[in-house]
């Protein structure tokens, strides 16, 4: 039966998990590597020979509540997060307690009536919360073992091995493992839904499983950052601590207390103004708690630590174990030395990115922000083999040139039953045959979509409203001003503060960024004027801001959220346009302020605020630009309609207002594709688009 478990693992932090109650092929689990065989040991095993018939996940979002706040089924002790054991079925299992993956891990096992150790399981990674089980073939077969010391030796087939008969030692060089084996705690960790502590005072209390995973993280990092040498100098160091109003510490004391305390019982408390309950075994965190303690998420742990100290016996708030009430006290010390560790990727599990839970958690009691910025940015190549990196990754759609160059002019009249005041192109973009034009006519705001096969313009369909999953119909709500295609998929924006993504295939509506009102929050644009898709990125330039959204959670989040928004780039009324060069992953926007802006794609973090990387003055306002043959061309007001521009200082190379037999007027918005330039120009007497082969500019 097949679970899915919300962790980060690929772009879009899914992997599917399985839920083992036994193991019937029990002939399959030894052959999927040609190096394995039944009478054999060791068995190797790669991420690859996880199967439904051997692995299963821990904590996943689809474990029953019954499972996991069971301790005889999930509990474990935080220096031994690693679980081995042999049943008298000759089951072996291991159970990993652990959002982080382990490379090379041997297990040796020790057989009674034998002498010496001998290899029973090689693993080249064992993956995050893995349950891994196996029948061994004791009862059945001779097997051949490779033995400590490097002899061969066979072990005889015996039905009647126990479970007591077999120990086990786990070897592996990992620094990750080594982190582990540093933790001096012998604290158990457990989960518990304590919604009957106190009926009626902080709500329900149910722990979820997002929760629990996070808590394994909180339980390791707490307690290797309490065996630590950092923290017992920093501790030393600090400040007088009290345990109540001027009950001083004793700081030789204290410092033995968090690694020997017992028994923590994760749990959750709901009620906005409640961070927490602790006492004893009890550790209760609000939601936010679970997920903003790492140094690259909001680095807060406060209630954490707060709570922590109540369980370690200092109950009263006077002093400052608790609070810091004046002081620096407990929660600041461990805060501290948290956040370094942290930071310095010490910790065993030092970065929000080996789970996300903001990307992946269901059901969280309270409405966070999916994106926050990072109090401290952390690189590392084993997230980004995780997450594919800290910024937006995807694939940048190049196709949609297929076919030779164009050359028409087409108005109103290739649309049905439109005027010249029903019908006014704003924008173009053309994908092999398929040209889309937003129309920005007031009172008949469209989407327009024409077959150019061969140059010959037929309409194809209107987009006016559409239909959403919950079946209301929707329709514009402000002017559209910016359209592409990229990767199956329509892109429009318009001055109702919104983007508009349609299948490219069917036109069915998908989904928007954007909430119909302006504003900056996580779900909210200011108006929105134009639109590219680049590397996995939404890159939105509103009125203020340029906004950028991740392409792969398209139609997996409702609403879409905002990943990071630019500086304030000023509010000036008018048409903003958008091109990357490709080449060298830099972003140029219009700005109706005489002003073209450059921003550096690859610069761009989670909801960190993006500033640009360089500007320039041009001489006229620009509207709207795009690259060809690593030029770059710009349309604007003023008497230059249409140039070729130095893309490094913003200087007109060459003027291009007429063209052939073709004077602009007043050109707005453009795009370059099949090697042909696609304009729009809003004439004094209507509006005309014009397809122009690039060869004619000369």
């Amino acid at each position: 039966m097949k679970r899915t478990f919300l962790t980060v693992l690929q772009t879009v932090l899914v992997f599917s998990v399985l839920f083992l109650i036994g193991c019937k092929q029990e002939d399959k689990l030894l052959s999927g590597s040609s190096l394995n065989a039944p009478n054999r040991f060791p068995i190797y095993l790669s991420p690859s020979d996880y199967t439904e018939e051997n692995t299963y996940y821990l904590l996943n979002d689809d474990e029953p509540s019954s499972v996991f706040f069971d301790p005889n089924q999930r509990s474990f002790y935080v220096d031994e997060p690693i679980q081995l054991t042999f049943d008298d079925d000759h089951y072996f299992q291991l159970r990993f307690y652990s959002p982080r993956a382990l490379p090379n891990v041997t297990i040796w096992a020790k057989m009674a009536g034998y002498e010496e150790q001998f290899k029973l399981v090689e693993l080249e990674k064992l993956m995050p919360f893995q349950q891994l089980r196996l029948k061994l073939a004791f009862a059945t077969e001779n097997i051949t073992a490779q033995t400590r010391s490097g002899k061969t030796i066979k072990i005889m087939a015996n039905p009647h091995l126990a479970g007591s008969d077999l120990s086990f030692e786990i070897e592996c060089d990992a620094p990750y493992y080594q982190t582990l084996q540093s933790i001096k705690s012998h604290c158990r960790i457990r989960f518990q839904n304590f919604s009957q502590l106190a009926p009626g005072t902080y709500g329900d209390w149910p722990l979820r499983a997002y929760q629990a995973r996070e808590g394994v993280a909180i339980a390791l990092n707490m307690m290797y950052m309490f065996s630590s040498p950092e923290f017992e100098a920093e501790l030393k160091a600090w400040g007088p601590l009290y345990s109540n109003t001027n009950v001083l510490v004793d700081k030789d004391v204290l410092i033995k207390q968090p690694v020997g305390h017992g028994e923590l019982k994760f749990g959750c408390v709901h009620r906005g103004s409640i961070g927490g309950l602790g006492n004893g075994g009890i550790f209760c965190l609000a939601d936010h708690c679970f997920y903003e303690h790492y140094a690259d998420d909001a680095s807060s742990t406060e209630n954490m630590f707060h709570e922590f100290a109540h369980c370690i016996g200092y109950l009263s708030h006077a002093g400052n174990m608790t609070y810091g009430n004046g002081t620096l006290g407990w929660t600041a010390l461990c805060n501290k030395v948290y956040v370094e560790l942290s930071v310095a990727k010490k910790l065993p599990i030092y970065s929000r990115r080996f789970m996300h839970t903001r990307k992946t958690a269901k059901n969280q009691y309270t409405s966070n922000t999916q994106y926050r910025a990072s109090a401290h940015i952390i690189e590392d190549p084993e997230l980004d083999e995780i997450d594919g990196g800290l910024a937006p990754t995807g694939t940048t759609d190049l196709n949609g040139e297929n076919g030779n160059a164009l050359s028409f002019s087409m108005d109103y009249t290739a649309v049905p039953g439109a005027t010249a005041t029903t019908f006014r192109p704003k924008d173009v973009y053309v994908y092999n045959d398929t040209m889309y034009v937003v129309n920005d006519a007031k009172d008949n705001y469209s989407l327009e979509i024409f077959n150019i096969k061969d140059g010959k313009v037929s309409h194809l369909k209107s987009i006016r409203e559409w239909t959403r999953a919950d079946g209301a119909t929707e329709h514009f709500l402000g002017e559209p001003n910016g359209v592409t295609q990229a990767n199956g998929k329509i892109y429009v924006t318009h001055t109702g503060s919104r983007t508009e993504v349609f299948d490219a295939a069917d036109q069915s509506f998908i989904t928007c960024l954007g909430t119909g009102s302006w504003g900056a929050s996580a779900t909210q644009t200011v108006h929105a004027f134009d639109v590219v898709l680049h590397n996995g990125m939404m890159l939105i330039h509103d009125k203020r801001y340029l906004v950028v959204a991740e392409e792969r959670m398209l139609g997996l989040l409702n609403p879409m959220l905002v990943f990071a928004r630019s500086e304030n780039l000023g509010e000036v009324a008018g048409t903003y346009g958008m091109a990357v060069d490709t080449v060298n992953n830099i972003l140029y926007t219009t700005h109706p302020a005489n002003r073209i802006d450059l921003f550096d794609l690859s610069a761009i973090r989670e909801y960190q605020e993006i500033k640009r990387s360089g500007n320039f003055t041009y001489k006229n306002s620009p509207y709207a630009l795009d690259f060809y043959d690593k030029k770059l061309y710009v349309s604007s007001n003023g008497d230059e309609k249409f140039c070729e521009v130095d893309p490094e200082t913003g200087a007109i190379l060459k003027n291009y207002t007429t063209i052939g037999g073709i004077t602009l007027q007043a050109p707005e918005k453009f795009c370059i594709r099949r090697k042909t330039l696609f304009i729009i120009d809003r004439i004094a007497d209507g509006v005309r688009l014009y397809a122009i082969p690039m060869s004619e500019l000369k």
